[in-house]
């Protein structure tokens, strides 16, 4: 008599508890890969144009361009730069990232949180610098882009600034 792989009830009992503890160990691996990999510094970052300064002891009538950010990640890090590339059309600036038209180096973005600045999990950080005609220009007729660089991501994070008119 031919004997099956299904023999007896103590073989297929055996047979569906290794099943069941390879697909839980499948899972957990998967589940401790995706940990690691979101794990980190993450930065939410914004940027706005025509920002005026109110207050202080002299009137200031310069126009800024104001950069926001955020670390909303589970690691503190330590914002090193910030910086901006400009690109005449959109697949350059989408597909051609690392070939800009134009890029630049924000000098002393903040005073009262200057670069380098530890960023702390929790924490906001904010930068501003004078808006000139050639930013407004390159906001309205390209994509600029500013760039955030931390200690934690060598290639930064980037978002890009639209100029709107003001009313």
């Amino acid at each position: 008599m031919e004997e099956s792989i299904f023999s007896n009830s103590k073989d297929t009992l055996t047979l569906i508890i290794a099943a069941y503890a390879a697909v839980i160990s499948t899972f957990v691996l998967g589940w401790d890969a995706y940990k690691y990999l979101a794990s980190g510094a993450k930065i939410n970052i914004r940027a706005s144009m025509n920002m005026k300064v109110f207050g202080g002891l002299e009137k200031d009538e310069n126009t800024y361009v104001s950069v926001i950010a955020q670390n909303v990640g589970d690691r503190p890090t330590t914002i090193t730069n910030l910086g901006g590339m400009f690109y005449e059309s959109w697949w350059k600036a989408y597909l051609f990232r690392n070939r800009p038209d134009e890029a630049f180096v924000v000098q002393a973005p903040s005073d009262s949180q200057p670069i380098p600045h530890r960023f702390d999990i929790g924490t906001q950080w904010m930068g501003t610098f004078p808006q000139r005609n050639e930013i407004e220009e390159q906001a309205k007729n390209g994509y600029l882009f500013l760039i955030l660089y931390t200690a934690c991501n060598g290639s930064g994070k980037r978002v890009r600034v639209t100029f709107k008119r003001e009313k």
